[in-house]
Formats: structure tokens, sequence, C-alpha cells
């Protein structure tokens, strides 16, 4: 809806209005007689008094812009800053298993991408890691890139096989150590035990806490890790030991003041993420402001331009008649 910064002004259209209306019925000169005029055909008609209606129209154009009309555009907090999250993801050879389906690793993607839809306010960085772990997108606001990159890992985007939890956990520290973001988490979804990597993960979770960093770990997986094998040109399945170190994610979490998870299915992983996501929400001041849209510069041109034809039109182009 259109207000006006300075309504006062539209007080001016009245007399605006009453003085033309006062000024059409007098005459700056007297004529004793127009018959000489009609006589050679002219008459007054209402084309004649065309210009001056141009001329007022013009004038209360102008009056409403010294008004200051104003259109409201969409409404915001006065400030506000999401949460600075990094995802880290398990993309070591277990993350294969096809007791998801179709395998974890495919399934984990699958629910991360769906969270980070969720997200439109929050920095997010993704973080992979196998024996060892690396950034493949620092925090961003661009999420269409971080889906994008998201879709392109593998089990082969570390080189390295293992699960080095500690090192995933410190890459990802590294991205949010330099965060001014009040609130501040590491998602790191596993399927495995820390094999790999230089660094303790109770030293790396104890370092997230000096730096107000939140974890919440998430193991994958069902009791059984079956990987497809290939055998001469045929797809074979090898169930292989090993799993989850469920006290050590449990105490990297709880260190930290997060929460660990267990997803057993991917339904279970699914809801872990909806949890987290309503745990997690992003806080914004209460204080709106609303931008307007000035109107005036417009009805200015608009106005100056009816004068300029009024004008023309009244004292050049109709003669006229008293």
């Amino acid at each position: 809806m259109i207000q006006f910064a300075n309504l006062y002004f539209l007080l001016l259209i009245p007399l605006i209005v009453f003085l033309f209306l006062i000024r059409k019925n007098r005459s700056v000169l007297k004529f004793s007689s127009v018959k000489l005029l009609e006589s050679a055909g002219m008459r007054k008609t209402v084309k004649h008094k065309i210009g001056k209606y141009i001329i007022l129209s013009g004038l209360i154009i102008l009056v409403i812009a010294l008004a200051r009309p104003q259109l409201p555009q969409k409404a915001g907090p006065a400030s506000q800053k999401g949460i600075d999250i990094t995802m880290a993801l398990d993309v070591s050879g277990s993350m294969q298993s096809v007791d998801f389906e179709p395998n974890r690793l495919e399934v984990a993607r699958k629910t991360m991408e769906d969270f980070i839809k969720g997200r439109n306010d929050d920095r997010i960085s993704l973080v992979i890691f196998a024996g060892t772990a690396y950034t493949r997108v620092p925090l961003t606001l661009d999420h269409n890139i971080l889906r994008e990159s998201l879709a392109g890992v593998h089990s082969k985007s570390v080189n390295q096989d293992g699960t080095a939890i500690g090192m995933a956990v410190s890459v990802g520290l590294s991205r949010l150590k330099k965060s001014d973001s009040a609130s501040r988490i590491l998602i790191l979804v596993t399927d495995g035990d820390n094999n790999a990597g230089d660094i303790d993960p109770n030293t790396a979770s104890q370092l997230a806490k000096d730096l107000g960093v939140r974890i919440y770990t998430i193991g994958v997986g069902s009791d059984k890790t079956i990987i497809p094998v290939d055998y001469f040109g045929q797809t074979r399945y090898q169930q292989v030991e090993g799993g989850l170190d469920e006290e050590l994610l449990k105490n990297v979490a709880n260190t930290t003041g997060g929460q660990y998870y267990r997803a057993k299915d991917p339904q279970a992983l699914a809801q872990i993420f909806s949890t987290i996501d309503k745990l997690e929400k992003s806080k914004f001041q209460q204080d709106n402001f609303v931008q307007y849209h000035e109107l005036a510069y417009i009805l200015i041109e608009i106005g100056l331009l009816l004068l300029l034809a009024g004008i023309f039109i009244d004292k050049y182009y109709f003669v006229q008649i008293p």
C-alpha cells in the first residue's frame, strides 16, 4: 500500500483546484464583443479547455510528489546472521556397503542435500574424509555450488583408504575457527572407527570445545557391512569385519555439547538430520525494517511534462476565445 512521508502537502490540492476554478471564470482582458472572432468560425469548445486542465493535472501531480508517496518493499529483519555449519562426510570404502539402498554413501549424500535445502540463511562448508581429510567446499551461502560438489563425491574422492575421524574434525574446525557466527556446528557422518590420520579424535574434540563448536556425530549403517566386489566381471558381495566405534563418537559429541546419533536405515538417517535441523535454528533480531521505493521522482517528471504540454496547448495551439 502506498504511503506518504509528507502527507500535509496534499492539503494544497483543494486550494489549487479552487484557484483554478476562480481564475477560469475571470478574463484578464475585457472584450466588448467577440462576435468578430465568432463570425470567423472560432467557437469556444471543450478543446480550448484541454490545455488548462492539463496544467491543472500537472500542478496536482507535482503537489503529490511533494507529499513523497512511497511504495513499501519486502520487509526483513534489521540484522540477520545464520549458523555456520561444516558437514564432514566419510567416503571410505565401507561406505559402499549395500545394507542401505543403493549404498550408505549415496543415502548420506541425498540426506545431506535435503538438509542443505532447508538452511537458506546458513553458511555451509563440506569436508570429505577417508584415510585423510580435506575441504571440498569452504563456508559459502551459494548452496547450488555446494550441492553440485556434494553430488560429485564418490568413494575415490580421497585416494587414501581408512577412516581418519580426528583429521576430519580438525579440518572441519579450520573452516569454523575464524567464523564470527554466534553458533557454529560440525556434523560428522561416518560408518567406521578411527584407524588413520595423525590427529586423535579426542584431542580434536577438546579443541572444538575450546572454540565453542558443537559436534553432532552420526553413525551410519546396520550391524552388517556388505561390500560389493568385482570378481572377474561379476559383482559379488563380501561381509567385512569392523564397524562403528560408538563410544568414540559419543565422547566426541558429548565433549563439545553436541549429540551422537545412530542411523541403522535410511529413514533413521533422514530423521536424525531433521532433528538437528530443529535443534540448530538460526536466530534473528525481531525488529524489522521496511525498505521504501520513492515515487516522487517519476511524478515530478510527469508533472513537469504535463505543465509544459498544457502551456503549449493553451497558449500556442488553440486560439483562446474569451
